[in-house]
């Protein structure tokens, strides 16, 4: 930044058109709505799958890089299932249980056997009372067998009863295996007894068996807890292009937390997430504005449609960036964000694009699930790009911008990838490092392409459109060629001078030498009405009254801005045209108005109509065409004259103050003075005269037919120092 050129903000600010200002402040206005919904945009839209637990894929999933992660919903399960597998802990048998049921045992089988010697009773009376006894659960078929029993029969049968039963209430019994220890009668009966004894056996016993045991919930939880406590967390690993989830499949919990894991997941939106997103608007907003204002064309100064494409660049490649990159495992690599930062380093300047390529990297590094590496590759690729494009003078410079963009991010790949670098990954890191290299190609192509469709859609000046009026075979200077060869090539000498000039004080030199191309293209439309194009002795002027002699001299202004509207000439070249007299008086008609007035006249009627030069680049060309038309009309004899000449067409600018809102310092007014010396001197050194040699017995047609002798320059004098003149004030 050029301290000397460049005003303060605030005064800037306070005096702006509250037009431009109004427009500037909906341009920050509009560019925090959409860095915010950018950032809010995954909780809406985009990559991240928004399933349920129950839902089904709709498509294939697949891991975006390599990851390993403790699943806790794999633990939870595992470890739910080692508590399962504990089986319930009992208390030991309580023999006063058995003792208690074998009493009862005793008491149900004299029971029996009194039903059984009951003469008083009927068979279908006993039958029934036999059914009675619950705890027997004796069936109608079994009633019948027990009462057809003999005495003898009905006594082993009891006896067998009470040893079965002795046996079986030994081990413990609980609810859970009292089906089992029922089960295992059949196995106690002994052998000496029929068939159809041992099945009353087995049945009656059965009936009689009880739990001895009760359950001890203490020290089952603490086993279960043992057991829980054993198992280890469970790690889940996927690596690069794994299906997590496939088509059709049901998601489960562990599904969701793969999902998760990867990112690849939209969270529910919060309070908390809008307040954090609009935080980081403000800051964005902020950053970008200082590195706009701090620049040497600075946002008030430049045209608002160049801030207004700056931000609308920055907003739309974060809104696309944010909704297509997450969960995308190559592509956030190949997308060439860097070409935003390389259009707004043209648009804006450097300082902004640099910015610009800081915000995208954080603003989409943290919508990632490598937020770090994404921050770093974008910040750093495109920040390199900005930084490398140079002058912009070419187009290669974009191509060597993205080539070092392309490098920049392999680096940082590299940086990010090594220490966890395993034999297996090399495949991966290197698709990695392929789509880094097309990424800077890709950037540098988009970029271009960008400023190609702004520049013939917005009337925004780029480099490209720039390189192509620069071709001197354009129809518009094709045309000047034709009809006002005077001006074609003054045109061309002035370009010369403002081009050199340009690049020693760092001012847009491509820019400058397209302008002076153009900017007396409006004397095509009235040729032989300026000098260049005239004859020796033929002046159409000396046949004018100086008003309207002067107003053809300053409709060439408006003549050439209509051709330039014509040809569609970007509004930065149109400004040369307008600018390059500013407000400046056609001195002679006005000093031969005043004369034939016999006083002052109104001299604003003499005046072009401007405005003065607004950058530097239109005040180098008002200079030079100023300073090559004097020099050439004064026909300086050495370099002293030369330099009197150059210095008084300063000295009339700036007492005109047709230089005050250029940015041009007296410093850089001394280095343009010595430039366009150094320049003039090479087109207009003089040169030795040599006498007319009478030669004898040759007419005089002779003599003129004879060769004449070669011109050559004269040694031109050593240049002082810069800076050891000082500039004459007015």
């Amino acid at each position: 930044m050029n301290l000397d050129a460049t005003p303060r903000t605030d005064k800037q600010w306070r005096g702006l058109p509250r037009q431009k200002a109004t427009l500037l402040a909906l341009v920050a206005a509009m560019a925090f709505v959409g860095i915010t919904v950018a950032q809010l945009l995954r909780y809406v839209i985009g990559a991240g799958v928004v399933y349920n637990p129950g839902n089904v894929a709709s498509f294939d999933i697949r891991a975006p890089h390599r990851s390993s992660y403790i699943s806790e919903v794999e633990t939870s399960r595992q470890r739910d299932l080692a508590e399962a597998s504990v089986a319930p802990i009992f208390t030991p048998p309580d023999a006063q249980v058995s003792r208690r049921q074998m009493a009862a045992a005793v008491e149900l089988l004299d029971r029996v056997r009194a039903i059984r010697a009951d003469e008083s009773l009927t068979p279908e009376q006993r039958v029934e009372q036999l059914m009675a006894l619950d705890q027997l659960a004796i069936t109608q078929p079994m009633a019948k067998a027990l009462l057809a029993l003999s005495e003898a029969q009905w006594n082993r049968i009891g006896a067998q009863i009470l040893a079965v039963m002795d046996l079986a209430m030994r081990p413990p019994i609980h609810p859970d295996n009292l089906d089992k220890a029922r089960a295992g009668v059949a196995n106690l009966i002994s052998f000496s007894l029929r068939a159809e004894e041992a099945d009353i056996v087995n049945q009656l016993a059965s009936a009689l068996l009880v739990p001895n045991t009760n359950y001890d919930s203490a020290a089952t939880d603490a086993a279960r807890q043992v057991a829980r406590e054993n198992v280890k967390p469970v790690e889940r690993t996927f690596v690069a292009n794994q299906v997590i989830i496939r088509s059709g499949q049901v998601l489960g919990p562990a599904d969701i937390e793969a999902l998760e894991n990867f990112n690849l997941r939209r969270p529910a939106i919060t309070f908390n997430g809008v307040v954090s997103a609009m935080l980081l608007s403000v800051m964005a907003v902020i950053a970008l504005g200082l590195g706009m204002v701090q620049t040497r064309e600075n946002v008030f100064k430049r045209p608002a449609r160049q801030t207004a494409l700056s931000a609308a660049l920055f907003v739309a490649m974060l809104l696309l960036a944010r909704w297509l990159l997450p969960g995308h495992g190559v592509l956030p690599y190949l997308a060439p964000l860097t070409a935003s930062a390389i259009a707004i380093t043209s648009w804006s300047g450097l300082l902004p694009g640099v910015i610009s390529a800081v915000l995208m990297g954080v603003l989409v590094g943290l919508g990632m699930d490598k937020p770090m590496e994404f921050a770093a590759i974008i910040s750093f690729s495109g920040a390199i790009a900005c930084l490398s494009l140079g002058r912009m003078e070419r187009l290669s410079n974009f191509l060597r911008a993205g080539i070092f963009a392309g490098l920049a991010q392999c680096v940082v790949v590299l940086a990010f990838n090594l220490p966890t670098f395993q034999p297996n990954d090399a495949p991966l890191v290197g698709i990695y490092l392929l789509a880094s290299l097309a990424n800077g190609v890709l950037s540098a192509g988009l970029a271009l392409a960008i400023l190609f469709i702004s520049g013939a859609l917005f009337d925004v000046t780029t480099v490209v459109q720039l390189t192509e009026l620069a071709r001197l075979s354009h129809p518009l200077l094709q045309e000047m060629v034709t009809k006002a060869p005077g001006s074609y090539h003054h045109s061309l000498m002035v370009a010369n001078l403002a081009e050199q000039a340009a690049e020693r004080i760092g001012a847009d030199s491509l820019l400058t030498r397209v302008g002076a191309y153009f900017h007396d293209v409006g004397k095509m439309a009235n040729p032989h009405f300026f000098i260049e194009n005239q004859l020796e002795g033929l002046n159409p002027h000396d046949q004018l009254d100086p008003l309207t002699s002067s107003t053809i001299l300053q409709n060439h202004v408006s003549d050439g801005l209509k051709l330039a509207a014509k040809y569609r000439l970007p509004a930065r070249v149109r400004a040369f045209i307008a600018e390059h007299h500013g407000t400046t008086k056609t001195s002679y008609q006005y000093a031969q108005a005043c004369k034939d007035n016999g006083g002052p006249v109104d001299a604003t009627r003499f005046r072009y109509p401007g405005p003065r030069p607004q950058s530097k680049e239109t005040a180098l060309v008002m200079l030079a065409d100023g300073s090559e038309a004097s020099v050439r009309s004064c026909r300086c004899s050495s370099l002293e004259e030369m330099d009197e000449v150059i210095r008084r067409v300063f000295t009339e600018r700036l007492g005109d103050h047709q230089l005050d809102d250029s940015d041009l310092t007296l410093r850089e007014m001394d280095v343009v003075r010595h430039s366009f010396l150094e320049t003039l001197r090479g087109m207009y050194h003089p040169r030795i005269q040599y006498p007319q040699m009478a030669m004898a017995g040759r007419s005089q047609a002779q003599q003129h037919a004879q060769p004449q002798p070669v011109i050559e320059p004269t040694p031109a004098p050593q240049l002082p120092p810069l800076g050891e003149q000082e500039w004459a004030t007015p």
